[in-house]
């Protein structure tokens, strides 16, 4: 019912007093692996983007998207026809206190948060949600946002989250308040919830003597969580302490305590749902040392976290604690001509259940990259997992050249070496601007097997994985309007 509300009040104003019309055309072809050419069997994509603000402080958008394909699955058989709307919104603003959004398969569920209570994938339903987002400022000193998020297609799931912040002394305290709540709709007792409580000072701005040694930004925050269908447990606490900007001259400094219940759940966040991270204790240290005059700075941090093999339920003799340690240094240098180069160590030591006894798995990273008007080139190698049986020997090169005004030419390549295989990845994609506003791809390979830090991309270096080039080539060309 929310989303057919939604897009009603959607529609009506953009249609009718629509004052920004935009979007794109593609249409697509390509050579596939077997051979085939499917120049004749093109997909057609089509995006259209409508903007409205019939009212002073009013606005209304909604994005559509449209396909036509015989290429999926390189089935010709298989016709794809695929017309979505995409997202959409009605948003109202008052510049003094609030702005109101309703909206309709929009990420609109982000806010400012001490560690992940909410995840804005959580909140979306696979991309299928509806609901509402009010921002209030200046409420005398209060500040926050309020969400509802409604899971469209699911069996009457639902989630609410209220964030409240009070800011006193120029932002050198604050405090707040975070609540939230999942129901799966089935019984009024069928949910999960937690309320948050949090500070903040800016020690180094309070005490004028501290200043010196910079801001010492103090974090805090301890929050409480209810499980549907569990008796109340007195380890269904999550709490964290931050310390931040320390400085000792040239060196920054930050340090962090945590405690996570076994008990405690949030199923409004990866972290403590899929990610179990939960049944935990963990310190984190962390150093930086900016060089004097120098572009070169030193990074070097040590973690530690404490949880049993089996997070699920509580330490016993049969489920003890493992400690899991890692220690990192890293090197970023900023040369003349604008040459960076970047190289990190990376030990780490915890309990390896394959096994069934603690493993260290090594790690070292270099980096170079060269940059001027004409090109940017970036190579890096990677050693991972240094002399186990999971060791990976990564090379990567990226590489960006303005062959003329018009022709732009973009590559990235891997080479994985494993202990009984080696595997490759290539993506190039050569783009013609000169017929504006549309533009021409030629692309060769998969982008999306080295698009996350060419060896640090564990899509692809990873020992699971088994994946090499992906031989197919793409035409395609796009028209904006």
């Amino acid at each position: 019912m929310l989303k057919k509300i939604a897009i009603l009040f959607l529609l009506a104003p953009v249609i009718t007093l629509a004052v920004n019309l935009g979007g794109y055309y593609e249409i697509q072809t390509r050579v596939t692996e077997d051979g085939v050419w499917q120049l004749f069997e093109p997909s057609h994509r089509f995006e259209l983007k409508l903007y409205s603000s019939p009212w002073n402080n009013t606005e209304g958008f909604f994005k559509l998207h449209g396909e036509l394909s015989r290429l999926q699955d390189n089935d010709a058989e298989r016709v794809l026809r695929e017309y979505t709307l995409l997202e959409g919104h009605l948003k109202y603003r008052w510049e003094k206190h609030f702005e109101v959004k309703l909206f309709t398969r929009q990420n609109s569920y982000w806010f400012p948060q001490v560690f992940e209570l909410v995840n804005s994938d959580k909140m979306t339903g696979d991309g299928n949600s509806q609901g509402i987002r009010t921002d209030f400022w200046n409420l005398g000193p209060v500040h926050g946002v309020g969400i509802y998020s409604d899971f469209s297609g699911s069996t009457g799931e639902d989630a609410s989250v209220l964030n409240i912040n009070v800011p006193f002394w120029d932002n050198r305290i604050k405090i707040g308040s975070t609540a939230g709540r999942k129901d799966w709709g089935e019984t009024t007792s069928d949910y999960n919830s937690f309320v948050a409580g949090d500070a903040y000072l800016s020690l180094g701005r309070i005490i004028k003597p501290l200043s010196s040694l910079g801001n010492i930004d103090i974090t805090g925050q301890l929050v409480q969580s209810r499980v549907a269908g569990e008796s109340d447990s007195t380890d269904d606490i999550a709490w964290l302490a931050e310390i931040r900007q320390l400085k000792l001259g040239p060196i920054e400094l930050q340090a962090s305590y945590h405690h996570y219940g076994a008990d405690f759940r949030s199923y409004l966040s990866n972290q403590f749902d899929t990610d179990q991270k939960y049944n935990e204790d963990g310190l984190y240290l962390k150093s930086l040392y900016f060089f004097p005059t120098k572009a070169i700075n030193l990074t070097a941090s040590y973690s530690e976290t404490r949880a049993p093999e089996n997070r699920t339920v509580h330490i016993t003799d049969i489920n003890p604690e493992k400690t899991n340690r890692e220690v990192f240094g890293e090197a970023y240098i900023e040369w003349v001509y604008d040459i960076k180069t970047r190289f990190y160590y990376k030990y780490y030591r915890g309990w390896d259940s394959n096994y069934g006894d603690y493993k260290t798995y090594p790690s070292i990273f270099g980096e170079l990259s060269v940059e001027n008007n004409l090109a940017k080139i970036r190579s890096q190698v990677k050693v991972k997992d240094i002399g186990t049986p999971y060791q990976i020997i990564a090379t990567g090169v990226e590489l960006n050249v303005n062959i003329t005004d018009d022709l732009k030419l973009y590559a990235r390549a891997i080479n994985a070496m494993e202990r009984y295989e080696s595997r490759q990845t290539v993506f190039i994609q050569l783009r013609y601007d000169r017929f504006q506003p549309a533009e021409i791809f030629l692309e060769f390979g998969n982008p999306g097997d080295s698009d996350n830090d060419l060896t640090n991309d564990d899509d692809f270096v990873s020992e699971s994985a088994n994946h090499g080039v992906n031989k197919q080539v793409k035409l395609f060309v796009k028209v904006y309007f």
